[in-house]
């Protein structure tokens, strides 16, 4: 009876004569598990990482979600979108021939003399360096530095132009401050241009839509659009809260402090 011999084992003498006459040949050791799972695993590593670096690109803040440090920053809460009222007759509470009403509701929103502090560490935070010419509050008074916020110093150059715009030269609180009319005229050239710097740098793109209107020849704009707001009262209380009190006499020029040989 003829010996059946598994491809896989062999004696010696049946390995040559397979050989020989071209019989199966010896299997190679089998791969270990890990060695076959291998192409597997690294396409499942690289999906993942391609995975992960996509999530943290989408997720990551874009330019214009950098915000410049301010400690006024906590107080910034978005209203969600809020539309505007740009008829060109909108009663409001800012516009009119100027009167005690008006007045007070612009005197409210605007610079006054609503100054802040920043501390060393704070001011380093925004990208500003100390100066010697710079203003700061005496240790009687907590030191730090001087500042006001911007909003309210635009605020101030709008009511500034409002104030001019229904001839109110003489009893403006900005033209007794000035020695003369070419003076005052230099304060509103720097207001009309700060307010273009800031449009621009905001760059608004809202888009504004077109109506045929009774009585008019050519389409006419409609402002009444849609605006993504700020809380304005919410930074407006806050800055109030942070407003440092000192007397008029007491910010003088410190120690160390040394004048800019012109203005800013």
């Amino acid at each position: 009876m003829s010996k059946e011999y598994s491809t896989s084992f062999y004696r010696d003498e049946d390995r040559d004569n397979a050989n020989l006459l071209g019989g199966t040949k010896t299997r190679p050791p089998s791969k270990s598990r890990f060695v076959r799972w291998l192409p597997w695993l690294s396409r499942g590593v690289l999906m993942f990482t391609t995975i992960l670096f996509f999530t943290l690109w989408v997720r990551a803040p874009s330019i214009d979600d950098v915000v410049v440090y301010s400690p006024a920053n906590e107080a910034i809460e978005s209203i969600g979108i809020i539309r505007f009222n740009g008829s060109l007759d909108a009663p409001s509470i800012y516009r009119g021939s100027p009167s005690p009403e008006i007045d007070a509701a612009w005197d409210r929103v605007s610079l006054g003399a609503r100054q802040g502090r920043l501390t060393l560490e704070q001011l380093l935070r925004t990208g500003e360096k100390p100066s010697p010419s710079m203003v700061r509050y005496p240790d009687e008074y907590g030191g730090g530095y001087v500042v006001a916020g911007e909003a309210t110093h635009q605020l101030h150059c709008v009511n500034m132009l409002r104030r001019v715009t229904w001839g109110d030269r003489g009893q403006s609180s900005d033209h007794k401050n000035h020695e003369s009319l070419e003076s005052f005229r230099i304060h509103l050239d720097h207001c009309i241009e700060m307010l273009r710097q800031i449009l621009m740098c905001h760059g608004d793109v809202t888009m504004l839509t077109y109506d045929w209107v009774e009585g008019h020849e050519d389409p006419f704009p409609n402002f009444n659009v849609r605006h993504q707001c700020r809380n304005f009262e919410k930074a407006l209380d806050w800055m109030n809260e942070h407003r440092v009190f000192i007397p008029k006499s007491k910010m003088v020029r410190l120690e160390g402090n040394v004048d800019m040989p012109s203005t800013p």
